[in-house]
């Protein structure tokens, strides 16, 4: 804690001319907030201007205050003052623990910068590794540099106070869904800086990316300068613009809604701050929780459901599908151990083998029991899930991937296929108990997305493991076709399965009940 008190320092006008414009924002902010909530009102925001301009020595976030201010007052808005002090208080607690915690997580530049030049490997992996192209096009003018200057160091929180302000007098709903996910997002980006700590593009040696702000003769005041990922200034801005946008439509929804982001983006990129990279897990750390919050009821339906499932997963072993998977994959288990214990290191990828086998396991079992009102999990799905472990297992212990050449294509058509019939079960069910009986094509033309998409996503990832990590899972661009073709053919050989035997099943002719004797 004596760090942060030590890192505070006290800036006061550097001329008349700004002590005249903070003395006016002061005094709109005092008249405007008064209308809006009474003198307690006034009051309240008026010491927190002041002392954000003590603290930060800009008027931008004085001018924002006064704005808001201005905006309600004009259009006759109130708030009661017992509920604009409690949620002040809300926020100035969240925002001290936020920064006490942040003094607290120091980081080693070491690891950071190697973190750093992990992610430069991945973008350019996408060939989108363009940062210092856009730095040397968007900062090549001093007063364009000015501006990205300005609106990375000051105007980011006046964006969160204003957006705040707004919506606390506006919409007590949507203020308190941006209120709780600023602190979530805060808590996710705490634990991303202690466990993962990232070196912004400016402090990585042979990047030939400048530091804006102190080459515009102006200093950092950072807690941990190895703290870009991630990028709240990316994340914050695009919540800001998205929950503003929630009750807008057309156009103006989607500008307000991306909008605000993409800018920011822009700006942490030009600066030197940020790779565009810590800019998207900013945005997936605030609009995650965010969506979750905004759909919490049929969120925590869900998990709820999830839970007793599981909780149910011991009822449903004794069940034919349930013993047949567990005793396949049972064997597996027992295969694994017995190697580990009389032949040490008979495959490299033990660990990663029997997790693999172990959660096959339990989301199969976990399907049973989540869909047995609907009859459970079909044969398929268990038979192809079961197959392709077994396949997958027996040929990275047999050394069959680099041995036989279609061995790696069988168990990618298998894994997609597998993954397009745990799609086609879940959706039938979802059809089941909303009622919504979607047409017998469009569900399984989802599933059938849903399963190349996963084939897709698998390439990704081998690709960027060969690029990043140098894990050698990836063969080449032929190879990879080749895995998408089999990926493909594998999500429509079970859609078109699937297909048949759904209509068979439909095709069966119920019996007609029996007439009554005649009396």
């Amino acid at each position: 804690m004596h760090d942060l008190v030590d890192a505070v320092a006290f800036h006061l006008p550097s001329g008349p001319l700004e002590a005249a414009l903070l003395i006016a924002a002061g005094a709109v902010t005092v008249i405007a907030w008064r209308r809006v909530g009474g003198l307690p009102v006034a009051a309240l925001t008026f010491a927190g201007a002041g002392a954000a301009f003590l603290q930060v020595g800009h008027l931008a976030i004085p001018l924002a205050v006064a704005g808001v201010g201005l905006a309600h007052a004009r259009r006759g808005r109130t708030v009661a003052p017992a509920r604009f002090a409690r949620e002040a208080a809300f926020v100035l607690a969240g925002f001290l623990a936020y920064e006490a915690a942040r003094f607290r997580v120091v980081s080693e530049p070491g690891p950071a910068i190697r973190n750093a030049r992990r992610i430069v490997d991945l973008e350019q992996a996408f060939g989108l590794f363009r940062e210092r192209q856009l730095q040397e096009l968007l900062a090549a003018w001093p007063p364009l540099v000015s501006l990205w200057n300005l609106v990375y160091s000051h105007l980011f929180l006046a964006i969160v106070i204003s957006t705040l302000l707004w919506l606390v007098v506006t919409d007590p709903a949507r203020h308190r869904l941006y209120r709780n996910t600023l602190g979530l997002s805060a808590l996710l980006a705490i634990l991303l800086i202690a466990l993962h700590p990232v070196a912004p593009p400016r402090l990585v040696p042979g990047l030939g990316i400048e530091d804006t702000v102190v080459t515009a003769g102006h200093t950092h005041a950072f807690a941990n300068e190895y703290a870009a990922i991630p990028s709240l200034h990316v994340g914050w801005v695009a919540l800001s613009g998205w929950v503003l946008a929630l009750p807008l439509r057309g156009w103006p929804r989607f500008a307000l809604a991306v909008g605000p982001g993409l800018l920011m983006l822009l700006v942490v990129i030009v600066t030197g701050n940020h790779f565009w990279f810590d800019g998207l897990v900013g945005v997936t750390v605030t609009l995650g929780p965010a969506l979750v919050l905004r759909h919490r009821d049929p969120a925590a339906s869900f998990l709820r459901d999830v839970v007793v499932a599981a909780l149910e997963i011991p009822r449903v072993v004794p069940g034919p599908r349930g013993r047949f998977t567990t005793a396949a994959l049972g064997g597996l288990f027992l295969y694994l151990g017995l190697g580990r214990i009389f032949n040490p290191g008979f495959t490299d990828f033990w660990g990663y083998l029997f997790f693999q086998v172990g959660a096959t396991l339990f989301l199969l079992l976990l399907g049973e029991s989540f869909l047995s009102r609907e009859g459970g999990l079909s044969w398929i799905t268990h038979g192809i899930a079961v197959t392709c472990t077994w396949a997958d297992v027996l040929g990275t212990d047999g050394n069959l991937y680099a041995r036989v050449d279609e061995y790696d294509k069988l168990t990618h058509f298998m894994g997609t296929a597998a993954v397009t019939a745990a799609a086609w079960e879940v959706l039938r069910a979802a059809a089941r108990r909303t009622g919504r009986l979607q047409a017998l094509r469009s569900r399984l033309l989802l599933a059938l997305l849903v399963g190349s998409a996963a084939g897709v996503g698998w390439e990704v990832y081998e690709y960027l493991g060969d690029v990043v990590f140098h894990t050698t899972r990836s063969q080449g661009r032929w190879d990879t076709f080749n895995d998408l073709v089999s990926d493909t053919a594998g999500a429509l050989a079970l859609a078109v399965l699937l297909s048949w035997q759904e209509r068979r099943h439909l095709a069966v002719p119920r019996p007609r009940p029996r007439a009554a004797p005649p009396a």
